[in-house]
């Protein structure tokens, strides 16, 4: 569910705090409202990342998405793209680590 144009739409220049608030009140999630992403680890065998912003680089075993955040580096062995999509990446091998990092060449996002 993309509900990004809320954003732009019905509450331009909100605060985050407003927008955390607004999504409590109406039962939607966080995520939705204030664009960022949702990070889901299964195990050590699987991450999805949903409410990405594109594919940075990709080798089987450093993955660097970019996100509303900061760009996110997943590290580990065979790492394999199952699936992406304009919203969804899903990622599956043996991961090691999730952290956002700032990359002064790409510029930060928030």
């Amino acid at each position: 569910m993309n509900l990004n144009f809320l954003n732009k739409t019905f509450m331009p220049k909100r605060s985050k705090k407003d927008l955390r608030q607004f999504a409590l009140l109406s039962q939607l999630p966080q995520e939705v409202i204030t664009d960022q992403p949702r990070i889901t680890l299964i195990g050590d065998q699987e991450i999805v990342v949903e409410n990405h912003k594109g594919l940075i680089s990709y080798e089987d075993a450093l993955v660097k998405v970019n996100t509303n955040i900061s760009p996110l580096a997943i590290e580990g062995d065979k790492l394999v793209i199952e699936r992406m999509d304009s919203e969804t990446i899903i990622i599956r091998g043996r991961i090691k680590s999730v952290k956002y990092f700032f990359d002064p060449a790409q510029g930060r996002s928030d």
